[in-house]
């Protein structure tokens, strides 16, 4: 069965197509053009809004009241849900390494069930330094030992699809060669981020040199950048290879940051995160999670404020904000060929919104899980 999507403005990294359609057929798109569109089965009016790729979440670990590893599945169809009413339709869930969450997420991988699609999962810890846990709970950090390393790929892999570290620990260098060397989900490399950490910029630029080639949440739980000592956020700006994650919720980052960032890494290398959690049992303070000292607990962000806030903070088009938060994200997990704009060939995930980035459609695989009339 055909499906179009017509008269709306296409989005994409280079350009807005306006009066465009997209065909598309089963879980894919087939076709994109400008002007009347195809005949097909069943007919979609974007009604002028932009038609975008669906947004991909790197770092998201719950949604609306609800966590990614609960083990109840109607919870958490609850928050995949939810996250697909704000136009995310592929994530990648910050979870814990253990065995026994690996077991709650292994079935999971890969499936939609009406939400958004599960790629794989991102290990935020153990291997991250202890002054920069943030929220983290100290008793889930661990040594960077080869041991603890094989024990976390025996259970995890073909599952874990990004591993954050901090690579001024010592032994954190081999574990970064080793997990470099492991498949994930998607049959692509893991890919090792650096994060919560304290590394001086040489510990840093060691890191990236042995496999590092993201950051996680940039600026936030790291060594901040001085001018006779740039650290990691100095290391991570100047490496072109190396793709940042931004929070952009306001709180997170001051505009100047996002678009200091945006400057220094460009588009392409930059990708929009969430940091979501549930928000459960947190006080919402500023409008963020804390705990009961004030550090930041993640935030109450989703996907779509995150590209209407980057177009205002850094004053950049929309088309652009767009692409941080759907093929930058792509990028970094090896998917740019399957995922992350629109174009023949690719997963059949879309969303139309208008101008404020009002999501009133998302699809995933073909099919439409979400309508704003039906909310």
């Amino acid at each position: 069965m055909a499906t179009l999507i017509h008269n709306g403005t296409l989005l994409t990294p280079t350009e807005r197509v306006v009066e465009g359609w997209v065909l598309i057929e089963r879980d894919r798109i087939v076709e994109t053009g400008r002007g009347k569109g195809p005949p097909a089965d069943k007919i979609i009016d974007a009604a002028g809004r932009y038609i975008a790729p669906g947004f991909i979440d790197l770092h998201v670990q719950g949604f609306r009241g609800y966590d990614l590893w609960d083990p109840s599945q109607p919870r958490y169809l609850k928050a995949t849900r939810a996250m697909a009413s704000t136009g995310t339709t592929a994530c990648q869930a910050s979870v814990d390494a253990t065995a026994e969450v690996c077991d709650i997420m292994r079935p999971r991988i890969g499936r939609t069930d009406g939400g958004a699609r599960l790629l794989g999962l991102l290990f935020e810890v153990p291997f991250i330094a202890p002054d920069k846990r943030g929220a983290i709970p100290p008793d889930r950090i661990r040594e960077p030992s080869p041991g603890a390393a094989e024990e976390i790929i025996g259970f995890s892999e073909g599952l874990v699809s990004m591993i954050t570290m901090a690579p001024e620990r010592p032994g954190a260098k081999a574990l970064i060669r080793r997990f470099r060397e492991v498949l994930g989900p998607t049959g692509q490399p893991v890919v090792v981020a650096i994060g919560h950490t304290v590394a001086t910029y040489d510990e840093a630029v060691a890191g990236i040199r042995a496999g590092i080639s993201h950051c996680t949440h940039l600026y936030n739980a790291m060594t901040w950048m001085h001018h006779r000592e740039p650290g990691p956020i100095g290391a991570v700006l100047i490496r072109p290879h190396v793709t940042a994650e931004i929070v952009c919720d306001g709180v997170h980052l001051h505009a100047a940051v996002v678009r200091l960032t945006i400057a220094c890494k460009g588009a392409a290398r930059t990708c929009l995160i969430t940091d979501a959690v549930s928000g459960r049992g947190r006080e919402i303070v500023d409008g963020a999670p804390r705990l009961a000292d004030g550090t930041l607990a993640g935030s109450i962000l989703s996907m779509d404020r995150a590209v209407a806030n980057t177009v205002q903070f850094a004053d950049v088009p929309l088309a652009t904000a767009v692409e941080m938060a759907t093929l930058s994200p792509a990028r970094v997990l090896g998917l740019e060929g399957s995922r992350g704009s629109l174009a023949p060939g690719k997963a059949a995930d879309l969303v139309l919104f208008d101008e404020d980035v009002k999501v009133s459609l998302t699809m995933i695989a073909g099919r439409v899980v979400w309508e704003a009339d039906e909310a």
